[in-house]
């Protein structure tokens, strides 16, 4: 190593070690300038990435924003379907009806045939007799002249023509009615011919039903069973029984004539009264339950209570548009907050994003972070477009403002 540095104690020696110095430091420049131009590039990078992920982000909201008026317009329809499957009930029943009435028309019209052709009968054996007893009496009134003792007995067969003559025209006046009755009959049987233009059921199937001394239901008779369960009467203000899924405007009609006029007495039903209802409706058993009927009336009569506007006709409350606690979530802390924020109407709270409620509610606390207004825009423009039906439906696949898991 002495040899080794001593042989570098030369000039050439030095230049050699400055030039080495010299590219060094160039080495060292240059590297500094590419890392820096790589950081600068990578920097974009992250720029346009965080760019793409907030677009991303708003473009999920709106997603999820259509998700969710696609799954209102879902429940619209199917509600739509309901009220259709009810309407299809209601025309099967009355075509029943009119089934069983052309039923029993026909069962009048061949009694009255039958009855015509008795009389017609009777009649021509009248009218033969009649005949006879005019031959007879023909006979007797040219014997009369030469056997005066037949004289009684003329007078007693001119009595009997009178009176078959009197019973012959009281005869052929229950005929000419019996012919008019006919003839309405045939009348009403075309007339229902033509406004039930549908494939009639099996004779026996209307026999059956026209001889059935089955007893029907009377309405009345139950309702002061139902009204047990709440004091209701005539006057009492009745509910749009038709919001609950399942329950149409013919249904809603026979509820009504059954003594069943509000929310709050399908809420108290006990299994005697479902079952008592079925059979009233002429229902599917268990359909009731299926429909959760109770538990609908149930959550309609909370509603009722907190949230009148969302039970009225679709337009009703759109004067309060700054009222922000119809939505499920929101309390009156809340929408201070949220006005004070500068949302203060449904609209605005449709149209703001997700991450700056979130944000509201951040800077407010933790007390308020906990809360999620991932639904609240939805819900808003469901009460901004007065679509008051739906977004009752929506409220109740919510809890605290939130989807049920």
């Amino acid at each position: 190593m002495e040899n080794f540095f001593a042989g570098l104690d030369t000039p050439d020696s030095y230049a050699i070690l400055f030039f080495l110095l010299i590219a060094f430091l160039l080495g060292l420049v240059v590297g500094l300038l590419l890392r820096g131009q790589r950081i600068s590039k990578l920097k974009q990078s992250l720029k346009l990435a965080t760019e793409q992920k907030i677009a991303l982000e708003a473009e999920a909201t709106g997603l999820r924003e259509h998700f969710t008026l696609k799954e209102a317009d879902v429940r619209k329809l199917e509600l739509e379907r309901a009220d259709m499957l009810d309407r299809v009930n209601q025309a099967e029943e009355e075509k029943s009806k009119a089934y069983l009435g052309a039923s029993r028309q026909n069962n009048e019209l061949q009694k009255c045939q039958a009855a015509h052709n008795e009389l017609s009968a009777a009649n021509d054996q009248l009218k033969a007799q009649l005949a006879d007893m005019q031959h007879n009496y023909s006979q007797l009134h040219e014997e009369s002249s030469k056997e005066d003792e037949k004289v009684n007995d003329i007078a007693s067969m001119q009595s009997l023509y009178n009176a078959t003559r009197l019973r012959m025209e009281t005869i052929e006046e229950k005929m000419a009615q019996l012919e008019n009755e006919n003839q309405a009959l045939q009348q009403n049987l075309q007339s229902l011919a033509a406004t039930t233009p549908l494939a009639a059921p099996p004779a026996a199937t209307l026999v059956a039903e026209a001889q059935s001394t089955e007893p029907e239901y009377q309405p009345n008779d139950d309702k002061s069973v139902l009204r047990e369960r709440i004091n209701v009467d005539e006057t009492t203000e009745r509910d749009d029984l038709s919001l609950i899924v399942g329950i149409g405007g013919f249904l809603a009609k026979k509820l009504n004539d059954s003594g069943v006029y509000t929310f709050e007495q399908i809420a108290k039903w006990t299994e005697a009264d479902v079952e008592q209802i079925t059979s009233t409706l002429g229902y599917f058993p268990g359909r009731i339950l299926k429909d959760d009927w109770i538990g609908q009336a149930q959550r309609l009569v909370i509603t009722k209570q907190k949230h009148p506007w969302a039970l009225q006709p679709l337009g009703a409350g759109q004067g309060n548009t700054g009222d922000l606690k119809i939505i499920e979530g929101i309390g009156p802390k809340i929408e201070q907050l949220l006005k004070e924020a500068g949302i203060n109407t449904w609209q605005e709270l449709a149209d703001a994003a997700v991450e700056k409620l979130e944000d509201i509610l951040a800077t407010a606390g933790e007390a308020y972070r906990i809360h999620d207004p991932g639904t609240w825009p939805a819900q808003a423009r469901l009460a901004a477009n007065a679509q008051w039906s739906l977004l009752k439906e929506y409220q109740d696949e919510l809890k605290g403002g939130r989807q049920k898991d």
